[in-house]
């Protein structure tokens, strides 16, 4: 007899997976009302599962927990008592068949299904290349596209294994039937925001409209000058600090996000130039979906690219603007660190004050001792 559901949702990578993780994060008690548990039960636990499962601990810098984390599964999955849970990391896509087979030994008793959402390549291919630079990359657009192009048909390499939707579900479908493979397909530029959400949940057996769904758009897209100027930033750094225990705080979520993700500016767009080959790769994936026995939650058809998607000309921004927009994140980063100094000096201003304040006293209650 199956045991309880395991939903496994294991990326692709810039297929809306932080906005769905913001929503399901921020509402796991109107989940378990709803008979479903999150595992592990924080997305820092859940990314040290993925570090663990794909083989990148580091001892250097990730704390011991990290190499535990797979030893803890069993029991997590065990507190889980509402029915089903849902185990959510975009990362877990590209794992190898060794990575697949110890993850699922290690969900032994549960009725594992994949969840898998897809994205249209004209769209997820420039969000890939931002990826890279929210990394520590320095790699140009145009450069990462000709590579893209050189390295197709190499799915298990660095740049396709995110891509590769084909690959990814032949590789997991050795282990788990077609038919508990679920492929959402991420909907069209300028559809309601929540048909994601509302296909993903009907998945998971959720009702979407019971959930949080006032989310900041943290994981949003840099426009072309701001990914620009972050590439030419990474492009100076050492590589001791591009590394994920330092970078991620301060050049993704600080730079890339809190001073370069508000500013204006031309989209990145694929060049017309490719549209005939993004479009033929598009048409094997949707071929070999349609063909595979997947359970397609969602319309095949919302991964073939849109003309929109494709630049006519060249959206490089020129140097001026690259210059003018490093200008003001730079005054964006000097006046955060200004005013974190007025706040120390005022800080200090006040300690000695308040450090007066029972000497004050003990002098007035002593002057009081002696009058009477």
């Amino acid at each position: 007899m199956p045991g309880d559901p395991l939903f496994l949702h294991i990326g692709l990578q810039k297929t809306g997976t932080s906005y769905l993780q913001s929503i399901f994060w921020q509402s796991q008690d109107a989940l378990r009302e709803q008979g479903l548990d999150m595992v592990p039960r924080s997305k820092r636990d859940t990314f040290w599962l993925m570090l663990r499962v794909r083989g990148r601990y580091n001892a250097e810098f990730d704390p011991p927990a990290v190499a535990a984390a797979l030893d803890r599964l069993p029991a997590a999955l065990a507190r889980a008592t509402s029915g089903r849970a849902l185990i959510s990391e975009e990362s877990l896509a590209p794992a190898d068949r060794g990575q697949i087979r110890e993850l699922l030994e290690a969900c032994a008793g549960r009725e594992v299904h994949v969840v898998v959402t897809v994205r249209d390549l004209a769209r997820q291919i420039p969000s890939a290349w931002q990826q890279t630079l929210q990394g520590g990359g320095s790699e140009t657009f145009p450069d990462y596209l000709d590579r893209l192009r050189a390295n197709e048909g190499k799915p298990n390499g660095r740049l396709w294994r995110n891509k590769d939707v084909a690959a990814v579900l032949e590789r997991w479908r050795e282990f788990v039937p077609p038919e508990r493979i679920h492929v959402v397909t991420v909907p069209p530029s300028g559809s309601d925001p929540e048909l994601l959400l509302e296909r993903f949940c009907s998945v998971l057996g959720v009702d979407a409209a019971k959930l949080d769904r006032e989310v900041a758009k943290s994981n949003s897209a840099l426009r072309h000058v701001h990914a620009e100027v972050l590439r030419r930033v990474n492009a100076n750094l050492d590589r001791s600090h591009r590394r994920r225990d330092v970078y991620g705080d301060i050049g993704k979520r600080y730079l890339a996000v809190r001073v370069l993700g508000d500013g204006g500016g031309e989209k990145v767009k694929m060049p017309r130039s490719l549209e005939p080959w993004c479009t033929a790769v598009s048409r094997r994936y949707v071929d070999h979906i349609a063909e595979g026995g997947y359970d397609v939650v969602g319309d095949l058809a919302d991964l073939l690219p849109t003309g929109s998607a494709f630049a006519d000309r060249s959206p490089e921004p020129s140097g001026d603007e690259v210059a003018d927009a490093a200008s003001a994140a730079l005054a964006t980063v000097l006046t955060g660190q200004m005013d974190r100094l007025r706040s120390r000096r005022a800080a200090a201003q006040a300690a000695p004050a308040r450090a007066s304040l029972p000497r004050r006293a003990a002098r007035r209650a002593r002057r009081l001792l002696q009058r009477s």
